[in-house]
Order: C-alpha cells, then sequence, then structure tokens
C-alpha cells in the first residue's frame, strides 16, 4: 500500500506541475495577445491625423438679408456664426472640436425679439467612423429632450449618399429641383469647416454662378454676378430674379 501510495503522491505531483506551467503559458500568452491588440490599437488611434483647414482667406463678415459674422478657433475653423435678421431676429452657432479637430457638437441658439416664446436652445452630438465621417448625429432641445435623429451612408467616392443629389468635385451639381452651375474659385464657406462636416453640409468647394429651378413645365433661372478680389474671392454678389425681402444681394469681407 506504501508503494502504490508513493506512487500516486509522485503522479499527482507532476501532474499539478504540468497544470501550473500550462495554466502559466496560457496567462503568458493572453498578456501578450492583450498587448498585440493594444498596440494594434494603439496603432490605429496614432493614425488618425489631425485635420487643419484649407489654405485662403477667411471670411470676417457677410452682409445681406442675413448679416453674419465669423469669428475662429485658434485650430484655424471657425468657432461661432452670428447672424441678425433683418427682419429683427438673431441667431448664433458655436462649434466644439476633439483633438483631431473634427466637429464633435454645435450649440445653437435663436432669439426672436419679437416673441420670446419662439426662443430656441438646442445642441447637436456627432458620431465618427474610423475613417472620419459622420456616422449618425443627434439634436437635443433647451429641456434636453432629442428632437431629431440623423444617420448618414456615403458613396464610394466619399459623397453623402441621396438619391436626389450628386455631388461632382466637391460641388452639388444637381438636387430635386435644381441644377447648379460653378466657377472655378474657392467658395468662401469651405474654409470655415473640416471635411466630414462641410460633406453632411453641401458646402460647396466653388461658388454657384447659375441655378436651374424646375417646378413641373416650369423653369426658373437665377444668374449669380460675382465680383471678386486680387485673390479670386468673392466680394459681392448679385442674384437675379429673386422676389421682394429675399437674400439676392451679398458682401463678403475678409480677414
Amino acid at each position: 500500500m506504501n508503494g502504490f501510495f508513493l506512487l500516486y503522491l509522485i503522479i499527482k505531483h507532476i501532474l499539478m506541475k504540468n497544470l501550473i506551467l500550462l495554466l502559466f503559458i496560457s496567462s503568458i500568452t493572453a498578456c501578450s495577445d492583450d498587448d498585440f491588440l493594444k498596440s494594434d490599437f494603439e496603432m490605429q488611434r496614432n493614425d488618425k491625423t489631425v485635420e487643419i483647414p484649407p489654405e485662403g482667406l477667411k471670411l470676417k463678415y457677410k452682409h445681406g438679408l442675413i448679416d453674419q459674422q465669423f469669428f475662429y478657433n485658434t485650430n484655424g475653423f471657425v468657432d461661432s456664426i452670428y447672424n441678425y435678421h433683418s427682419w429683427g431676429s438673431s441667431f448664433a452657432h458655436k462649434y466644439i472640436y476633439n483633438n483631431l479637430n473634427q466637429i464633435v457638437e454645435v450649440r445653437y441658439h435663436e432669439i426672436v425679439a419679437q416673441k420670446p416664446e419662439f426662443n430656441k436652445k438646442d445642441i447637436t452630438f456627432y458620431n465618427y467612423n474610423s475613417v472620419n465621417q459622420i456616422t449618425s448625429a443627434v439634436t437635443y432641445d433647451k429641456d434636453n429632450v432629442a428632437i431629431e435623429y440623423l444617420t448618414y451612408t456615403y458613396n464610394k467616392d466619399g459623397s453623402l449618399f441621396d438619391a436626389d443629389k450628386r455631388v461632382i468635385n466637391g460641388n452639388l451639381v444637381q438636387d430635386a429641383l435644381r441644377k447648379y452651375e460653378f466657377d472655378s474659385f474657392r467658395n468662401p464657406p469651405y474654409n470655415l469647416y473640416p471635411k466630414a462636416y462641410r460633406i453632411i453640409n453641401y458646402i460647396n468647394k466653388n461658388n454657384v454662378i447659375k441655378t436651374e429651378s424646375t417646378y413641373g413645365s416650369d423653369v426658373h433661372i437665377n444668374i449669380h454676378t460675382l465680383k471678386y478680389n486680387t485673390e479670386n474671392y468673392i466680394i459681392e454678389e448679385d442674384i437675379s430674379n429673386m422676389g421682394l425681402d429675399t437674400d439676392d444681394h451679398r458682401q463678403f469681407t475678409y480677414h
């Protein structure tokens, strides 16, 4: 019996050593996998570059039916826009950025002097995918109630998917009712925003020079007559065939 008992202890000891060794190896492997995954995550995260603004002049004021004043963040993109309507109301947009210079939040505040009950104070939050595209946006009102939720999908060329809209070379050339023609010079708002935000808001790269609108069998054409400064940025815009009290005459100044 003693011999069998001794053999039992030896076998048990060997099995325990093998089990401990197996657990140790598994632990090392798991740690290695964690380190690999962590390194891979860090590599992906570090691969994201901080976006910088397009080169060119920055809008300072835009005068028209709605006057606009532009302020800039230290990152070079727009920080806030204050708008003053000739009818008396005013509204403002404030843009919040993350460390990649992506717009992650927009705060909107509207004051209707004649009817304060129509004042608004909304906040919109934006989510991004790994290739710097905005995938969704949710807007909350002043009572923190979600009032709008949008999702975005994209074409292979990176433009926003919309069956009614067509984008070529950064310009919206057609939507459900209109066709647009463009000059070859920089559209001032293009320099204000990061790429992802420009795309979802159809901010054109160039300036509209002709708008052709179709309503049933009726075709309405607006000609945009533009004046430029020496750097080919528009300083004045007149739009033909516009109705009364419309934004048909605009002036622009720059930093």
